[in-house]
């Protein structure tokens, strides 16, 4: 696959699973608020604004990939591609508002219970909810694996919540059934909690990004023993890495012999990228040579850290 397919493919991939997020969260939302209505139930209203802040987490997610995916231009030579950090960021935003609204209502509800209507109803509507969020979350972890999109990623874990929500509510629905009131008001502060947890997650990682947080060890490691096995290439230092969306940022220092002409280090240099863009389909790499003698080792000051040993 070359990178113009690769970056159709991502392209396509990701604003699929943006648009069947925004549709199950618009399909959650009217359905729960109906039962909500009905019902009167503290972690049905739980379940229906975190459905709400899905859609519009969604909504926004869904926007930012669009924005994501417009074409390098000369003020953004980088691309747009941050903007799904940003977008999760906002995500984390929004789930974090939403706990804090589920914990208030749960506690309230936990030290002044009252009876529920239509309990049964309620339950068939959480276990359609299971289900529907499950097919949802599969395609979206298929989408991730092939994209490795951070805005996915964010959405497919807040959308993994809201399975562990769901079920949380189908048992407070049940215990409250049996008669411990309390249930519904307990159940609800702790899928609050459970879900600011997550929203703690996704904001982390999505700062981590738009600081320019390196590759992980295992790609690093990857990195390294293409360069150095390649023929003609004595070592690398100055590696640094970092990635945005589809595409992989990776430029360092190659040390070479240097009685090598011209003509042929850049062949070299050549092979490198090539083979770095089998593992990493859509990378930019900017590789400086520099000659295999005493100076060159004298000036190399940066050491990447999460390369085990630290002395990439």
């Amino acid at each position: 696959m070359d990178k113009i397919t690769g970056l159709e493919k991502y392209k396509r991939l990701v604003l699929l699973a943006g648009l069947a997020s925004v549709g199950t969260a618009i399909i959650f939302v009217v359905v729960k608020f109906g039962v909500w209505m009905v019902s009167g139930s503290s972690v049905i209203f739980a379940s229906l604004t975190d459905s709400i802040f899905d859609c519009l987490a969604s909504l926004v997610n869904l926007l930012a990939l669009k924005f994501s995916l417009t074409p390098p231009d000369n003020e953004h030579r980088f691309g747009h591609y941050k903007t799904q950090a940003l977008a999760s960021l906002a995500q984390s935003a929004f789930i974090g508002g939403s706990a804090s609204i589920l914990i208030s209502e749960g506690l309230y509800k936990f030290f002044s219970p009252q009876p529920l209507k239509s309990i049964d109803l309620a339950i068939y509507v959480s276990v359609f909810s299971t289900l529907f969020t499950v097919l949802l979350i599969l395609f979206q972890g298929y989408v991730y694996r092939l994209t490795k999109s951070e805005a996915i990623s964010a959405d497919r874990l807040h959308y993994t919540a809201d399975v562990m929500l769901n079920i949380s509510v189908i048992i407070s629905l049940y215990l409250s059934y049996m008669g411990y009131l309390w249930a519904d008001g307990l159940f609800a502060a702790l899928i609050g909690l459970f879900i600011l947890k997550g929203a703690y997650d996704i904001g982390m990682n999505a700062v981590q990004i738009l600081l320019d947080h390196s590759l992980d060890s295992k790609d690093i490691s990857k990195i390294i023993t293409i360069i150095v096995n390649e023929p003609g290439i004595t070592s690398i230092h100055d590696l640094k890495t970092h990635h945005a969306g589809p595409m992989v940022f990776i430029q360092g220092h190659i040390v070479m012999d240097g009685r090598l002409d011209l003509v042929t280090c850049h062949n070299i240099i050549n092979n490198v990228e090539h083979n770095l863009r089998e593992v990493f389909v859509n990378a930019e790499i900017i590789l400086h040579m520099e000659p295999d003698e005493k100076k060159t080792y004298d000036e190399v000051e940066f050491k990447d850290t999460s390369f085990p040993g630290g002395n990439a």
